[in-house]
């Protein structure tokens, strides 16, 4: 089974609904019936003093996003502030053909951008089963904890998606983190980070493909793009097959 797999890379600013309509109209770009994955927060500049606000909105942008993933037949998937009974949580939404299909939760806040003291840390890190196979996620820093990683190698995910606002000052750590997960996961890795500067922080870009052989199929230093590589799961198998690693 082949499909695209894209990514958008974008640079955020302090207007939220200027980010929205400006990655709702990059979206545009992506060609249908694929996998299109939105970097972390992708719409907000995260004022976290105003995470409240901005948590608020979420309803009205996951609506866009499924009218966006019905018209475009895609798998689509972004970070936004959910709010929930506990607290505000930094939640992945996975949303196919127009209709949420699941979401999970960070688990490991950053504690350098004081995460931890406003949002409320996820509990599980499920496997998503979906047209274009076995579907698993880490938000950004979780990238870092191998825990999760083997986690997600026992239940075999076919593709791992990775929404990032990954700090230029680390992007040496990303480009190494993001090709090892692709070979030790023996799958897809899609990393979508924004890029430039942003209150203060510069963030590093290299968003990418990485194939299960955790070769570069697509790959972006700086700049407003997005990128697109075909998948073939029967690639998965083989990959499994030539370097049989099961645990």
């Amino acid at each position: 089974m082949k499909f695209p797999l894209s990514v958008l890379q974008i640079s955020l600013r302090e207007d939220p609904e200027e980010n929205l309509s400006r990655v709702l109209s990059a979206c545009e770009r992506s060609p249908e019936g694929g996998v299109l994955l939105l970097p972390e927060m992708f719409f907000w500049n995260f004022d976290l003093e105003k995470l409240d606000t901005f948590a608020r909105m979420t309803p009205a942008v996951l609506e866009e996003l499924s009218r966006l993933s019905e018209r475009k037949n895609l798998l689509l998937c972004g970070t936004l502030p959910e709010k929930t009974e506990e607290g505000v949580r930094n939640t992945a939404y996975l949303i196919d053909r127009g209709r949420l299909i699941g979401r999970r939760s960070k688990i490991k806040l950053f504690p350098l951008f004081g995460e931890d003291r406003f949002f409320v840390a996820g509990r599980e890190n499920p496997v998503f089963e979906t047209r274009f196979g076995r579907i698993g996620l880490l938000i950004c820093f979780e990238l870092r904890f191998t825990d999760l990683v083997l986690d997600l190698r026992r239940k075999r995910i076919d593709i791992l998606l990775v929404p990032a606002q990954w700090g230029y000052a680390r992007r040496n750590h990303l480009e190494v983190l993001s090709r090892a997960r692709a070979v030790e996961l023996q799958s897809y890795l899609l990393i979508s980070n924004i890029w430039g500067e942003l209150r203060g922080t510069e963030f590093a870009g290299r968003s990418a493909v990485y194939s299960p052989w955790g070769e570069i199929l697509c790959f972006a230093e700086r700049g407003d793009t997005l990128l697109t590589a075909e998948a073939d799961l029967s690639y998965v198998r083989e990959v499994r097959r030539t370097v049989p690693v099961d645990l």
